[in-house]
């Protein structure tokens, strides 16, 4: 884990923990709308669970999206919208988008591939989605079409666009492992972070954008300081990939999961570590809530003593 000097004395301790069954599968992926009131969860039971979350972590399920032929592997809400959302599922070439509050299909977008990430435009305009043979597609969100594609040599992974708009980050496994930035929309190639020695997997933002986080399977999590981009800290606590960051809404904290039964988080300011959690799991996915401190995972799966079949969500906040 990444070093750091005297602070934040907070530990797991301090925080309170919920365990909620939320489907019938396990779950892969979370979003949280930008509200922070509404969890989307996505599973291999092939269905999208709304669930409502208020500031005590007292839940409610709000809705259950069915539509999917296949496990859905990323959700993603509209980034203003606070009752859409776009996902995708396994082996599917396509892409759906929904209003959840009328619990409704709005649009479904054939793409060239199977696709494994999306990401949104900061203004909705388009969504940016990276397939199983490496084609990045940008699908046109008032036109619900796709509007350009873009092939690459090497793996593709996880992407999200700058504040802005202008640009849009890449998880490449070129060169040994490459953050691109491209230009957007002509999709240049401007920059490329270099701070993994294999393919990187996951990325995140914080809220300001003042950092960016990434990690991969050479099971290191790098800070970029997007001022200049130099690498401030890395993280080597875990001994597999890393699959996924999340940053808390006041930047504070990066939560790392990945292909190993923990979940690390860590102080960004300090590098001081608020403590590692042992499971009996992977998290799949973590995902902090975008206006308060409350951290959600996948959590674990299985079938109960009746040999129901189910899917967890674990939520940590304080």
């Amino acid at each position: 884990m990444g070093k750091g000097g005297a602070g934040d004395s907070s530990t797991w301790k301090d925080w309170k923990y919920k365990v909620v069954r939320s489907h019938r599968r396990k779950i892969f992926t979370l979003g949280w709308n930008s509200e922070g009131k509404r969890l989307a969860s996505g599973s291999v039971d092939q269905t999208v669970r709304i669930t409502r979350v208020d500031d005590h972590c007292g839940v409610k399920n709000e809705a259950e999206l069915r539509g999917h032929a296949d496990g859905v592997t990323n959700v993603s809400w509209h980034p203003t919208h606070a009752d859409k959302l776009a996902s995708i599922a396994g082996s599917e070439k396509s892409m759906r988008f929904w209003d959840t509050r009328a619990g409704k299909n709005t649009a479904t977008v054939t793409t060239p591939g199977a696709n494994l990430y999306l990401a949104w435009s900061p203004d909705a305009h388009y969504v940016a989605v990276a397939n199983r043979e490496d084609v990045v597609s940008i699908i046109d969100a008032r036109k619900m079409k796709v509007a350009h594609k873009y092939p690459f040599k090497y793996q593709v992974n996880d992407l999200a666009f700058s504040k802005d708009g202008s640009k849009l980050y890449i998880c490449t496994g070129n060169a040994g492992g490459q953050v691109e930035v491209h230009s957007f929309p002509d999709m240049r190639r401007v920059q490329a972070l270099k701070g993994h020695t294999a393919a990187v997997f996951a990325l995140a933002f914080d809220r300001q954008q003042r950092w960016l986080a990434t990690g991969g399977a050479d099971a290191v999590t790098c800070l970029w300081d997007t001022q200049d981009f130099i690498c401030q800290r890395t993280y080597i606590g875990m001994d597999y990939p890393v699959r996924s960051l999340s940053f808390s809404h006041d930047s504070r904290y990066l939560a790392i999961a990945g292909e190993q039964m923990v979940l690390d988080v860590e102080n960004v300011e300090t590098g001081d570590s608020l403590g590692r959690l042992t499971l009996r799991y992977s998290p799949e996915d973590v995902a902090w809530n975008p206006r308060h401190l409350m951290l959600a995972s996948t959590g674990g799966y299985g079938r109960d003593n009746q040999g129901v079949e189910y899917g967890e969500i674990e939520f940590r906040w304080r």
